[in-house]
């Protein structure tokens, strides 16, 4: 089969040897996989996000009021005020002027729709921080930027179909949500949740099939529970499904999203970080379904302008994984 362009296939990984990912590993991992409902019962789960982020969401853009609105939400955050003003005053941002010491003057400064972008990303960025127990930095920043790597690809893939139906921010916001069921399984168990990720999520086993189906199922659940908005929750629960008929659209999206990490980051236009020992994504090799979904999109033919466009935004990306630490 000829994959498209330059989507890289891998070989699935086997478990790893002894001390690796061991025996006791594997039956944590299956207790903590079959019992996704009780951890998302609230005495169970893991702290909810932040209330600002889903009061975030319901500002309206468009509005003359909105960059008043963003400013009032950032500016009741002291630390993600501090955060949003070093956004605006950092290289990845600013090419010249003055600094900027007020909120409402670094959201005009980055523009309306990137300070938005910036302070829905620094919101889960700080509660991913303070809400995990990831044994291991390194595991946390590979996750972290996997996941800023599907929003702006997923961004990216929605405003190339410029279908009205498919709203880029609401592609980005999903997409960076998409996991959260990852993020509370490494919650529960995460010494064996680490040597999971680094031995490549077990593809091609049975444990990896339960993951798929205890993540996207408890993710969904907890952002149910949070009134999160419904399609954020049901991103969540599809987006390993493909391009099935009873899939949304933004699912499809963030599902072939998923699928180009490797590819963003060999592109020769990105300068990432990526710690050592980990690799993102917990997908395996490019499948007929994720050439059939970028056919049936009409985005076999721009695969790797996305590409480009996503590497190109390395910088960004760099910078907003950075302001979460």
């Amino acid at each position: 089969m000829n994959h498209p362009h330059s989507l890289p296939v891998d070989a699935a990984p086997a478990l790893g040897p002894s001390g690796l990912f061991t025996n006791e590993d594997e039956d944590a991992l299956c207790s903590v996989f079959e019992s996704w409902p009780r951890l998302a019962e609230s005495e169970h789960s893991m702290p909810p996000v932040s209330p600002l982020i889903f009061r975030l969401l319901q500002v309206d853009r468009d509005a003359p009021l909105a960059v008043a609105e963003v400013a009032e939400i950032v500016e009741s955050d002291p630390i993600l005020t501090a955060r949003l003003l070093g956004l605006a005053n950092s290289a990845a941002f600013v090419r010249a002027g003055r600094p900027i010491n007020d909120v409402r003057s670094a959201v005009l400064r980055l523009g309306l729709y990137n300070a938005f972008e910036s302070t829905f990303t620094q919101l889960f960025g700080m509660w991913v921080r303070h809400a995990s127990r990831m044994p291991d930095d390194g595991l946390l920043d590979v996750l972290w930027l996997e996941y800023l790597l599907t929003a702006f690809s997923a961004r990216e893939i929605a405003r190339t179909l410029g279908d009205r139906v498919v709203d880029p921010g609401t592609s980005y916001t999903s997409a960076l949500l998409h996991d959260v069921g990852t993020l509370a399984l490494c919650w529960a168990e995460p010494w064996a949740m680490q040597r999971f990720v680094a031995q490549g999520y077990a593809r091609g086993t049975g444990l990896h099939e339960q993951f798929v189906e205890a993540h996207t199922r408890l993710g969904a659940s907890l952002l149910e529970s949070w009134n999160a908005p419904a399609e954020l929750a049901r991103v969540a629960g599809e987006h390993h499904r493909g391009l099935r008929d009873s899939v949304s659209p933004v699912a499809s999206i963030v599902y072939i999203a998923d699928h180009l990490h490797d590819a963003v980051l060999a592109n020769e236009h990105a300068e990432f970080r990526v710690p050592e020992g980990y690799r993102p994504g917990c997908f395996g090799p490019v499948s007929e379904e994720v050439t059939a979904a970028l056919c049936a999109l009409g985005l076999e033919n721009r695969i790797e302008e996305i590409i480009e466009r996503v590497a190109k935004q390395s910088g960004r990306i760099d910078a907003l994984a950075g302001a979460s630490r």
